[in-house]
């Protein structure tokens, strides 16, 4: 495929290590010539692979701690940085790529002066003018005018297509947004293999018994304690692994006790991107326990659940692994489409159980349907038409 050259500038305005999709979305851009000239948090914790491109370009936005007052003080000064960056950036870049609602309130109407890619990662109808007065912004005071930007932007792109009819309608958006799914550009990432990494990854590497895998955020809509119970029920033939980052402390404590109560529950810590996804090789049924439930950040959609993009689906499809996910749209489509998992109609012990059993009689063809599930989507193909 013949992909006209661009230069792009793509803004982040959290940590890039954060967001598999934004450092999948760069490696595509430079894979097929694209300059990209990256402003984020934490770049310097990007591959080697990326940082080490002649194409590729950081501006690392700097960081600031401090009390809440500090805090409010140093959201006006990224704004400020981040301006400045992009208008000197856009000096020699053909099209501004915003990854994040938060990014393009940050740059406000510094984004109609170019050609904008106005890229989204959750399901939101309205924005606070700032993460401090949300809560009043839910009654309809103190919004961001975010659907302006995203009407006047040159493509609007979303990870799952029902997102893409509700965006639009919701929007008044005159184009239904491009769907550039949350698939991993590579999936044998380099570099990152520090002596946690390495340890975790040889005690799963040697693992005896059969690896059932969450991997992703650990908060507790995830029932992730009734699938070690769950797990325990199988058998000793059976474990769970966990990988990933807490919501919050209390909640990393009651995972870490889960070890505790079962002896076939592992919690390996939590693995940046993209080196998380060493360990899908050595796993043998991959989790998506996604529960519909009022989100914890008031402006984003309740339906976000319901029709969720996760990377995980395509995380584990690459390693062909069938998995167990909940019945929710978002995952139930793909599933029923391609027979590559099994969808619960409740967190149960006997569901959890039964589905373990069902994949285990006919495991090839789930593994085969999962791998030809992740080959369906054309990364290269669906970035050269957003960007061409």
């Amino acid at each position: 495929m013949k992909i006209n050259k661009k230069r792009i500038t793509v803004v982040h305005a959290q940590s890039v290590i954060d967001y598999p999709p934004v450092i999948s979305l760069i490696d595509n851009l430079l894979n097929n010539g694209n300059v990209v000239r990256l402003i984020s948090y934490d770049t310097n914790k990007l591959p080697d692979t990326l940082r080490k491109n002649k194409n590729f370009y950081e501006i690392s936005i700097p960081k600031v701690d401090g009390n809440l007052v500090g805090k409010v003080i140093n959201s006006y000064r990224r704004s400020a940085f981040v301006k400045e960056a992009v208008k000197q950036s856009m000096k020699n870049s053909d099209i501004l790529w915003t990854t994040t609602d938060l990014s393009v309130r940050v740059l406000g109407d510094l984004v109609l002066k170019y050609k904008h890619v106005m890229q989204l990662m959750e399901l939101i109808r309205w924005y606070p003018d700032n993460f401090y007065v949300r809560k009043i912004a839910k009654f309809g005071l103190f919004r961001y005018p975010i659907d302006k930007y995203a009407r006047k932007a040159w493509k609007v792109v979303i990870p799952e297509e029902n997102r893409a009819y509700i965006q639009q309608v919701w929007w008044n958006l005159k184009n239904k947004p491009y769907i550039l799914p949350n698939k991993p550009y590579r999936l044998n990432p380099k570099g990152g293999k520090n002596q946690a990494f390495i340890e975790a990854i040889n005690k799963i590497k040697h693992e005896e018994r059969k690896v059932i895998l969450y991997l992703g955020i650990l908060s507790p809509e995830r029932g992730l304690d009734k699938f070690a119970k769950s797990v325990h029920e199988l058998g000793n033939d059976y474990c769970l692994y966990i990988i990933g980052k807490a919501s919050d402390s209390s909640y990393l404590s009651k995972v870490k006790n889960l070890t505790k109560i079962y002896n076939n529950v592992v919690y390996l810590g939590h693995f940046s991107a993209p080196t998380h996804l060493y360990f899908l090789k050595y796993s043998y049924i991959g989790l998506l326990p996604y529960q519909p439930s009022k989100p914890s950040v008031e402006f984003i959609s309740e339906l976000n659940a319901l029709y969720c993009a996760p990377n995980k689906i395509f995380e584990y499809a690459g390693y062909a692994l069938p998995m167990i996910g909940t019945n929710v749209p978002g995952i139930e489509y793909p599933f029923r489409n391609y027979h590559m998992g099994i969808t619960l109609k409740e967190i149960t012990t006997k569901e959890i159980v039964s589905a373990v059993h069902t994949i285990e009689k006919d495991y090839d063809t789930f593994s085969k349907n999962s791998k030809t599930f992740f080959e369906s989507v054309n990364l290269d193909k669906i970035v050269d038409e957003i960007v061409n």
